[in-house]
């Protein structure tokens, strides 16, 4: 395996337009992460980065199957966008255009032009017809591997891929099947259990529009919201308001760590403030999950009870909050997948739900908190 490509093992990137990057330089020293660079100009960015002292990874997604005026897969690939990359002594992905229902020759081109190209990753932004089904996603893998050849997907969605128990199965059936790295980008927190389940590599976007690809009809709710670790979603600064006002029984888990809230809730936090929020909570969620050598039972095992949490903590929510619901793609996380590792905390009370505690220390704390909360709920 090239060397570049080993060294984002693992990795949660942030995925940013390229005038915000050195923004973000601070949050990527802090978690050791690197950067995906959204759009043309990408390249244009790197030496401005590596003079302001970043040393670490960096991808160029082209981004030519984005918008009104995506590019569809048919048009080819430039060799001279990989080159391009390689130049500035970067891992090059392909400047693929969109793969729609069904284009499998479209799909067959990226990967011959990847091959041809040194060390160069195959970039498949790929329609949901793509996991429409086990059989379908079983056949995308078993063309990836015959090919050989690394890939970054990215999966196109109205709202959320991963909020759908369907596409979420069939993606990771993908995962299992693929006999090369597989990256994923254009994120939210799912990224972080795609690395659970297998992914080499995934990008959380800093705005919604890099968080997801949405069709060329358009898609999304828009407007800025602040990640919020406990619930593990996203929520307009005004809700999280709202909640932390009428959930005062459980306050202590509102209050944030980050450098930038400094142990205070973030609902004070404007655009700029809310991204360094959201960036070094879900960087530090990675880092809580892979910082110690786990099997990759125990790391799935970790996530599902991660997600499992979060769902008791909604449910307490819902309780003070009026027509509050779980995120789809949480709820998804929890029915699509199992815990590998499932197993009883002696001495553990079954006449009551656990009450989550004042601080996050680890998914002990989590696990001993849900496994009260379902033992109460049956």
């Amino acid at each position: 395996m090239d060397a570049a490509l080993a060294g984002l093992s693992g990795r949660l990137l942030i995925q940013c337009r390229p005038a915000q990057s050195g923004e973000l330089l601070g949050v990527c020293a802090a978690h050791g992460t690197g950067i995906v660079l959204s759009g043309r100009s990408g390249p244009d960015a790197v030496k401005g980065l590596r003079e302001n002292g970043f040393d670490g990874p960096i991808l160029c997604d082209a981004e030519r199957y984005a918008g009104k005026r995506r590019v569809l897969a048919g048009a080819g690939t430039h060799p001279a966008w990989c080159r391009k990359q390689r130049k500035l002594g970067l891992l090059p992905l392909t400047d693929s255009g969109y793969l729609a229902a069904r284009d499998w020759k479209g799909l067959r081109g990226i990967l011959l032009a990847a091959g041809m190209e040194p060390s160069a990753v195959a970039t498949l932004p790929l329609s949901p017809w793509w996991f429409d089904s086990g059989p379908i996603a079983a056949a995308l893998a078993r063309e990836i591997n015959r090919h050989g050849v690394p890939v970054a997907v990215v999966l196109e969605h109205r709202a959320d891929p991963f909020g759908v128990q369907k596409l979420l199965r069939a993606f990771l059936c993908f995962l299992a099947a693929c006999a090369v790295p597989v990256l994923v980008l254009r994120c939210d927190v799912s990224a972080v259990g795609l690395l659970c389940h297998g992914a080499h590599a995934a990008a959380v976007g800093t705005r919604s529009s890099l968080r997801h690809l949405y069709p060329a009809s358009g898609g999304g709710l828009g407007g800025p919201s602040v990640f919020v670790p406990r619930l593990l979603s996203y929520h307009r600064i005004e809700t999280c308001a709202k909640v932390f006002d009428r959930t005062p029984e459980i306050e202590q888990l509102w209050t944030c760590p980050c450098p930038v809230c400094e142990d205070r809730t973030p609902v004070g936090l404007d655009r700029s403030s809310a991204v360094q929020h959201d960036l070094d909570r879900q960087l530090a969620l990675r880092d809580e999950l892979f910082r110690r050598p786990l099997t990759a039972e125990q790391r799935r095992s970790s996530w599902h009870e991660t997600c499992s949490h979060a769902s008791y903590v909604h449910r307490q929510v819902a309780e003070a909050v009026r027509g509050w619901t779980e995120p789809a793609n949480l709820r998804a996380w929890y029915r699509a997948t199992e815990d590998p590792l499932p197993r009883n905390i002696p001495g553990q009370s079954t006449t009551g739900a656990a009450r989550p505690r004042t601080r996050a220390s680890g998914t002990g704390q989590r696990r001993a908190a849900d496994r009260g909360a379902r033992r109460s709920d049956a």
